[in-house]
């Protein structure tokens, strides 16, 4: 018999007391909405009271404990005969073969009364390993995701991050909205600070332009609660499918990366989908949340969010796992938005790690980091604890004020994400204005070393734009200085081909930044000598140098774009260079690298023989190339599989050194036409 039989004959035997009016009274008093496992008999039980019109209770009157089971044609009931007090107490057997969901009937017998109805989930036999490893892999789809976000947008951005943080961020409020709009497209607040720690440390970027980044960076961090709250996670597999797709599909690289961040996003949110669901059991279980509701103390749920962060190495999962957690009804406003406090500063403990092999420069950016967030804890903390408005904690009030007027919801998934977000704007309203004197305060504190120095130009001095035979010569100096750098750079890219680590390549991206910014203060230098009365020689070696900046820049920045990709995607696919392989490109790096090295003591001497001699190798270089490609067919031929896997790769990396050293002979052709 289906459920919806056993309800209408319920409704005809109640025919008579609708019509003719009640009796009785069945009231249901406990056991209602529990969790049962299949298998068993319920925990706890099911519990009803009958009573008279007068509200006297009946003694042995006969209750029925029917379960209408959807899952089975049979229908099981139990009969009960209630006390003295007219309680009637039952426990209901769970066989193997019901459905999750379980409705039980309990209706008087022998008299007339309205039946109750008790709602019961049912869980499997190993619902608590379910739910743990349901959490489990939901988290870990979150971090990954969280992880491929920000590795696609290092690809996509790529050195253009750290141009835009040491070159926009000149001013307080250029650096504020240049770390929340990084911090917010990348989703890590950890990746920006340990991008302003190597910049800080390698001295293209100064503590004082990194004390707005980080303000600006807290704020970002707040975006993906944002987005949680907007219940993307509804759609987090047609994300996860468009982003597949597109990468799948596409055969630019660029719409590749953008396809991967898109992926990386729908799993973020489909990982947190997962987690919500398998939360159902802790929401049906009234203990638990009874013990999880007494946990009100603001400074020891902070603790729990900064040791919770710390494990997830990411305050955006925190932020994201508290407002599941808030949406299932297992937490409460207050008790999110301590945790997300907590988060903000567990979220330092990888930059903490990571700067203690760091010099001075980027251990004081990471303290800045972590006292600031800290500071931010501080200001809001009186508002959580015990200043009230109007019989409410001041910030809960202020923030269920301001989601319900502005953002026009009262849903606690947006109140903690605006939380995260207002505490951070909070913080910076009060802390942005008064950064030179913070600067000012930690810079006594705890000072400059002597070696700390920042990365910029030495030679040349705007005083003598207008002395033009000074000028140059100051020039050629700071270009010289600049060439060393180079001919470093072009030393380690083989290193880069050959290692397995991202702290070799790390080491040449900063390199070629410090080309870059050398290049983009030298340029501007010469141009403003340039618009001065020249003599034909000056005219002539003004002209030089800006074609030998422009050339020694542009080999560095075929080794960042091309070569350092290279290897970046010789790691990300488990790749390696057979012997033979690794062999020729070293060959052909050594040739290049020796151009490079010989055109550099050229320009330092101004030995037009040795530019030349470089010039006259090029007939050389090719036939050694034609060689190196035939040895590489060859192994092709002979089935090594290491040089089928890495073909591409390696042809290209002989590409890329033959470019350069094109442009090693534009030098060598800009030397001794002079």
């Amino acid at each position: 018999m289906k459920i919806k039989n056993i309800l209408f004959c319920l409704f005809l035997m109640l025919l008579p007391a609708i019509c003719l009016g009640q009796n009785f009274v069945l009231t249901k008093v406990s056991g209602d909405k529990q969790l049962a496992v299949r298998g068993t008999e319920i925990k706890n039980e099911l519990v009803v009271r009958l009573t008279d019109n007068e509200q006297n209770p009946v003694a042995n009157a006969k209750v029925d404990f029917i379960i209408a089971d959807g899952s089975s044609e049979t229908i099981q009931k139990r009969q009960v005969l209630t006390d003295e007090r007219g309680y009637a107490k039952s426990k209901i057997f769970i066989n193997k073969k019901t459905e999750d969901k379980l409705t039980i009937v309990a209706d008087v017998a022998d008299f007339l009364s309205v039946p109750v109805y008790f709602n019961v989930s049912i869980l499997s036999k190993s619902w608590i390993f379910i739910m743990v490893a349901t959490m489990l892999g939901g988290a870990a789809l979150l971090l990954f995701g969280m992880f491929k976000v920000n590795s696609a947008f290092q690809q996509i951005a790529g050195q253009n991050i750290r141009a835009i943080l040491t070159k926009f961020t000149n001013t307080r409020l250029k650096g504020f909205f240049t770390g929340f709009i990084v911090t917010g497209i990348n989703q890590s607040s950890t990746a920006t600070l340990l991008l302003q720690i190597t910049l800080t440390s390698a001295g293209v970027m100064t503590f004082f332009q990194a004390m707005s980044v980080t303000i600006g960076a807290s704020v970002g961090s707040t975006v993906t609660g944002q987005l949680v709250a907007f219940k993307l996670v509804d759609y987090a597999l047609i994300i996860t499918a468009v982003g597949y797709f597109l990468s799948f599909f596409s055969k630019k690289r660029k719409i590749i990366e953008i396809g991967d961040a898109i992926f990386g996003f729908g799993l973020l949110f489909f990982g947190m989908k997962l987690m919500s669901d398998s939360m159902l059991p802790i929401t049906l279980n009234n203990e638990l949340l009874a013990t999880i509701a007494d946990l009100q103390s603001p400074f020891w749920l902070i603790v729990i969010g900064i040791i919770f962060t710390i494990f997830t190495q990411s305050s955006g999962a925190t932020v994201g796992i508290i407002i599941v957690l808030a949406s299932s009804g297992i937490l409460s406003l207050l008790q999110g938005i301590c945790i997300c406090l907590g988060a903000q500063i567990g979220t330092c403990s990888t930059a903490m790690v990571a700067s203690l092999t760091q010099p001075r420069s980027g251990k004081r950016v990471m303290l800045w980091h972590l006292g600031y967030q800290i500071l931010g804890v501080v200001l809001v903390y009186p508002f959580i604890s015990f200043v009230y408005y109007k019989g409410e904690l001041c910030w809960t009030y202020f923030v269920k004020y301001f989601t319900s007027t502005f953002i026009f919801s009262n849903d606690i998934a947006r109140q903690i994400a605006m939380s995260h977000t207002l505490v951070t704007l909070f913080t910076a309203f009060i802390i942005l204005p008064i950064v030179p004197l913070l600067h000012k305060l930690i810079m006594f504190v705890y000072p400059s070393s002597a070696v700390e120095k920042h990365f910029g130009t030495a030679f040349i001095d705007e005083k003598y734009i207008e002395e033009p035979e000074k000028a140059l010569k100051l020039s050629k100096q700071e270009i010289e200085r600049l060439s060393e750098i180079v001919s470093d750079v072009m030393k380690d890219s083989i290193n880069a081909l050959k290692t397995r680590h991202e702290i070799v390549i790390e080491k040449i991206k900063y390199k070629c930044l410090q080309i870059s910014n050398l290049a983009d203060e030298i340029i501007p230098y010469l141009t403003k000598v340039g618009q001065n009365e020249l003599t034909e020689n000056q005219s002539q070696r003004e002209t030089m140098l800006l074609y030998i900046v422009a050339d020694f820049e542009q080999i560095a920045d075929i080794i960042n774009r091309n070569i350092i990709y290279i290897s970046q995607e010789k790691m990300r696919r488990h790749l390696r260079f057979s012997d033979e392989g690794l062999k020729d490109l070293k060959h052909m790096h050594n040739i290049v690298y020796t151009n490079c090295s010989k055109i550099i003591d050229a320009f330092i001497k101004e030995d037009e023989v040795l530019a030349r001699e470089v010039s006259d190798d090029i007939d050389k270089l090719n036939e050694i190339m034609h060689e190196l490609k035939r040895n590489h067919i060859a192994r092709l031929h002979a089935g090594l599989q290491e040089s089928i896997d890495t073909s591409s790769l390696h042809l290209d990396v002989l590409d890329q050194y033959m470019k350069i050293n094109e442009t090693l002979l534009d030098i060598a052709i800009n030397i001794y036409d002079v």
